[in-house]
């Protein structure tokens, strides 16, 4: 418990030192990813099922 307390302590105050900006980018940056991984999992799902 104490090493994932160890672990968890420098992103959390990593996380408040961050620019709003950063997360803000960091949020599109992800939502960006996860909508093309949601696109190329319907195709790949498409392309198997008509072979």
């Amino acid at each position: 418990m104490e090493t994932l307390q160890h672990l968890i302590t420098p992103l959390t105050t990593a996380w408040y030192q961050v620019d709003s900006n950063e997360l803000v980018s960091f949020g599109i940056f992800f939502a960006a990813m996860w909508l093309i991984a949601v696109v190329l999992e319907a195709a790949v799902k498409k392309v198997t099922n008509e072979d």
